[in-house]
């Protein structure tokens, strides 16, 4: 893996759109929390800010992990942009016929998407804390299991936008199709939930991992609101989100192994 990790690196060291890509989702990200965090980005009309719950622990775990769903997608763009390059440019043929197996080229996609979502999960935990420290008061250990769940969420956003791109291989196309599916999911999601009663309809791929990251103002106020439809426990969204991820993995490990390249 490491061998494989290797040649994507020679890959992305000198492509500008990586660079301007991973800067683009590092620098927003960090400036929109810096905005929230000093109350001149709010999100709410008039006086109501639903972000100014806290930028101290434990709360600042919660709100820049929500904020952080917002700008995965510049990561998942990217994923897509790397993997179709590889088809519009026909070097993954040039690496079989250099003696690659099918599944190594398989596997050095599966790096990617795995270092990616490390990387900008570690990028979330500093900045995170960095906030906390700033702001002050409460315990940094309390809910700092949302680190796993920004690298589950992650890791399920990108696993999906590569299998998108190995079976659309043309990257204008794979992002319309990812924008098209996350705004299908939203609405059937929503419909789901309404005409059954339930909220089981939140257990759809990419839902799934949405609800392990909800804003922490809503959720309290949820909570504070009676309700007779039972709530899903969050492990089960880790759970579904966990099985997603290693689903896709088998279907493009057989869309390679049978395909034509």
């Amino acid at each position: 893996m490491i061998h494989l990790l290797k040649i994507e690196w020679l890959k992305l060291r000198r492509y500008t759109t990586f660079w301007v890509l991973i800067g683009l989702f590092a620098a927003l990200y960090t400036m929109w929390n810096y905005g929230v965090a000093k109350s001149f980005v709010q999100m709410g009309g008039g006086p109501v800010n639903l972000m100014s719950s806290s930028y101290a622990f434990p709360a600042v775990w919660g709100n820049m992990g929500f904020i952080y769903s917002w700008f995965v997608f510049f990561l998942a763009i990217f994923i897509i942009i790397s993997i179709s390059n590889e088809f519009t440019f026909r070097t993954h043929r040039q690496h079989i016929i250099d003696g690659m197996h099918r599944l190594d080229f398989l596997h050095a996609k599966v790096g990617l998407v795995v270092s990616i979502s490390l990387l900008s999960t570690l990028f979330y935990a500093i900045l995170a804390l960095l906030f906390g420290f700033i702001n002050g008061g409460g315990n940094p250990l309390q809910d700092i299991e949302k680190i796993g769940y920004v690298f589950i969420y992650t890791l399920n956003y990108l696993s999906f936008s590569a299998l998108i791109t190995f079976y659309i291989r043309r990257s204008g196309l794979a992002i319309v199709i990812l924008f098209a599916y996350l705004l299908f999911e939203t609405i059937f999601v929503k419909l789901i939930n309404y005409k059954l009663d339930t909220n089981y309809g939140n257990l759809f791929p990419l839902q799934s991992s949405d609800e392990l990251l909800p804003l922490n103002a809503l959720k309290s106020l949820s909570n504070m609101m009676p309700s007779t439809v039972a709530e899903v426990p969050v492990w089960i969204y880790l759970v579904a989100s966990c099985i997603y991820i290693v689903l896709y993995y088998f279907i493009v490990r057989r869309k390679i192994l049978t395909s034509d390249l």
